[in-house]
């Protein structure tokens, strides 16, 4: 068995201090490795070059260890007792980092243990200690004999259950006869801490309900951290890591928007306990983290999650169908203005994640979609095409069902295109034609047909940028002409400064660039950008004058329409909407 122990070596360093203890029976050579990447975020990360110091020492004395390459590291052990002794630099503020100062510490197993090639498989405990005298801990690990001992049934296990160190609050619940928990860290101030405990427990039971019966974990643990201005989510096998905004946590009266965003992100980390933790592809599920794991399938698990997310807060009752219809539409918007949905497909924008979503630049949405948003609205046509062509007798619902089925009595990862052929077999359709073209073409996804099946219509109209999309009971009329900049801007001193130039718009017509510097458009202060634009008409040929690069320069502007792409939806059949929205589960 594998020992590791963790503790604070310097909060004022943020440095967390590790060590691996094992015995060894042996003479034999032995390979350590920190990974690469974190599951659920598909990126090369690196976490090696968090680790400061480290050393080996074998009965007592000190021994050779040698480094091969970024991240592992060598030596030669003889029988006796091991020891290999590190710290780790800890001051990274996201869910799949780790956080040391004298208010909280966090960490994903991943960013901080090494892993021992040779004994991965076995089973380990996990020791933490020294932390400050009114920190707590929290963690869906399962725990040991002693205080602040867990148990993990391998590397893989023990690097699957981050760890929240602290002052916390803890709000308890019960979902379908299994124990689950809110943890919460951060400064939060006043918050109906009733409410939230409440709604997830609504949601937690309406995904328990929907999926058969087991569920993939005995215990579930949401470790939220609230601050200032964060958001994010990772997903893990019993628990999740969450950042939110403090403001987004539930108050006395009435449901903002951004408490929904809330709700939204824990239903979406939890039913990756079934979407990605269970149902899985294989190259996920073979990969050893040190390399990219490439697959083509991401839209199967983020998008079609992502399509569930919201679906699940109407589902468990938390919000109205007019709330879901609004959050709906605000997506189609956000995927209707961007310029990558006819560049890049969805298998691409799934195989090239680790390259393009996760490192993008002021081009990105030229050039990329997200398979989150646009897999979410491939999975809502998916599912409405299923259901018209059963004749109702399956839907994207029955596909999840089955498969997660299929996981609980073989265990086994689906293979690249396993998602497409199980999908066919399971609904009995031939949906070859479609995957194709939602898949591997950029063509247009047939929304306003497949929503119109589950009773709402879709209407685009060339609304300002700001609008976002929204559900109406009846149709406006047609506006006036509304103008677009073209240009997504951040607040400067002096007017705005240019963060994405977007294709076909009046920016990049005028020659404008990522990083310039709005300071005056027609000879005028524009310290208020979006009121000086406000007041120009479409056609309208200004002046424009910004720095580029410290240079003062000056072009003309010729100010453009703005595109149909803002999306209003409409309820066409309320039962066949309730149908969709509130279906009999198992």
């Amino acid at each position: 068995m594998l020992h590791y122990h963790i503790s604070p070596y310097s909060l004022e360093q943020h440095l967390w201090q590790v060590r691996l203890c094992f015995r060894q029976t042996d003479t034999e050579t032995i390979s350590f490795s920190l990974p690469n990447w974190v599951p659920g975020s598909y990126m090369i990360r690196e976490f090696a070059r968090h680790i400061v110091a480290i050393e080996a020492r074998g009965n007592g004395r000190p021994a050779q260890l040698t480094q091969n390459d970024k991240n592992t590291w060598q030596l030669t052990a003889t029988p006796g007792e091991w020891t290999i002794e590190y710290r780790v630099y800890a001051f990274d503020l996201s869910v799949r980092g780790a956080w040391l100062t004298r208010e909280r510490g966090f960490f994903d197993g991943a960013c901080v243990f090494l892993r021992h090639h040779q004994r991965q498989h076995e089973p380990c405990t996990l020791h933490i200690d020294n932390l400050p005298g009114d920190w707590d801990i929290a963690t869906s690990m399962n725990t040991g004999d002693a205080k602040y001992t867990f148990q993990a049934a391998s590397y893989a296990d023990l690097i699957d259950h981050p760890v929240e160190t602290g002052t916390l609050m803890r709000l308890p619940f019960s979902a379908g006869g299994i124990e689950h928990e809110i943890v919460i860290s951060g400064h939060s101030g006043g918050f109906d801490a009733a409410r939230l405990q409440h709604d997830v427990a609504k949601i937690c039971a309406a995904q328990l309900a929907f999926f058969p019966a087991p569920a993939p974990f005995q215990r579930y643990v949401f470790l939220l951290h609230v601050g200032d201005n964060i958001y994010g989510g990772l997903e893990h096998r019993s628990s999740t890591a969450l950042l939110a905004d403090r403001h987004s946590l539930p108050r006395a009266n009435g449901s903002s928007d951004a408490y929904i965003g809330l709700l939204g992100l824990f239903s979406h980390e939890y039913f990756h306990a079934w979407n990605i933790k269970s149902i899985k592809p294989q190259a996920f599920a073979e990969s050893d983290l040190n390399h990219e794991a490439y697959s083509e399938q991401l839209w199967a698990f983020e998008g079609i999650t992502s399509y569930y997310d919201d679906l699940f807060l109407v589902r468990s009752g938390v919000i109205s169908a007019t709330q879901y219809l609004r959050l709906l539409a605000q997506n189609l918007t956000r995927v209707q203005q961007s310029g990558g949905r006819q560049v890049q497909t969805l298998a691409e924008a799934s195989f090239n994640a680790w390259t393009k979503y996760y490192k993008q630049n002021e081009n990105s949405p030229n050039a990329l979609v997200s398979y989150y948003q646009q897999g979410a609205l491939m999975a809502l046509c998916l599912d409405s095409h299923i259901r018209q062509h059963s004749g109702g007798r399956h839907s994207l619902d029955s596909i999840m069902q089955a498969l997660y089925a299929d996981y609980t009595a073989n265990g086994q990862a689906l293979a690249e295109g396993e998602w497409q052929q199980r999908a066919q077999t399971l609904s009995g359709i031939d949906l070859a034609d479609f995957f194709q073209a939602a898949l591997y073409t950029t063509a247009p996804l047939p929304l306003a047909k497949s929503l119109q099946h589950l009773g709402v219509d879709l209407q685009w109209q060339a609304l300002p940028r700001s609008h976002g999309g929204d559900v109406v009971d009846t149709w406006p009329p047609e506006p006036a002409a509304s103008t677009d900049f073209g240009a997504r801007f951040s607040p400067h001193p002096y007017g705005i400064k240019l963060t994405h130039v977007l294709n076909g718009g009046s920016a990049e017509a005028a020659g404008l660039c990522a990083g310039d510097e709005i300071i005056a458009l027609n000879q005028l202060a524009c310290r208020d950008f979006a009121a000086a634009w406000a007041r120009l008409a479409v056609g309208e040929r200004i002046s424009v004058h910004y720095f580029r690069h410290g240079l003062l320069q000056q072009t003309m502007l010729t100010v453009q329409a703005a595109d149909t792409d803002t999306a209003l939806l409409r309820i066409r059949d309320a039962d066949t909407l309730q149908h969709w929205l509130n279906p009999t589960t198992p």
